[in-house]
């Protein structure tokens, strides 16, 4: 009997280490081949798209860099930089509050992964219509 509760321990031990909610920040980026091209605006036009199809909100955007917040339910708020050109883009983290960041590690709540993929995706999916 103390084989089977000290095997059913051990289980629970490693189930719990499976759940763990954080994950490596992952910085998402995509370039647009040679024979897609894109101008500034249509790129900047399919940020913006995806932005609002997914709930970010606009903070700022100078032509090369845009700024914007995630905000679920004011409990999980997350701020990205999206670095951009007529051919590409890359997505930054740049803060959050309520996801379990952690600078030494550079982990944050695997949502976060999650959200920017969808954006990501969003983002290359509005440019391939676009041509």
């Amino acid at each position: 009997m103390r084989k089977l509760a000290a095997v059913m321990g051990l289980c629970s031990a490693f189930l719990l280490a499976g759940c763990g909610t954080s994950a490596p920040i992952t910085v998402a980026s995509y370039s647009l081949s040679r024979a897609t091209q894109a101008s500034q605006a249509e790129m900047q036009t399919a940020i913006y798209k995806a932005l609002k199809r997914r709930g970010w909100h606009l903070q700022s955007d100078d032509g090369r860099q845009i700024q914007a917040r995630y905000n679920k339910q004011n409990r999980h708020i997350v701020d990205i930089r999206i670095d951009y050109s007529a051919n590409d883009f890359k997505i930054h983290y740049l803060s959050s509050q309520g996801m379990n960041f952690n600078a030494k590690k550079n982990t944050i709540h695997r949502n976060y992964n999650r959200w920017v993929a969808n954006l990501e995706r969003d983002i290359s999916s509005e440019l391939s219509f676009n041509q």
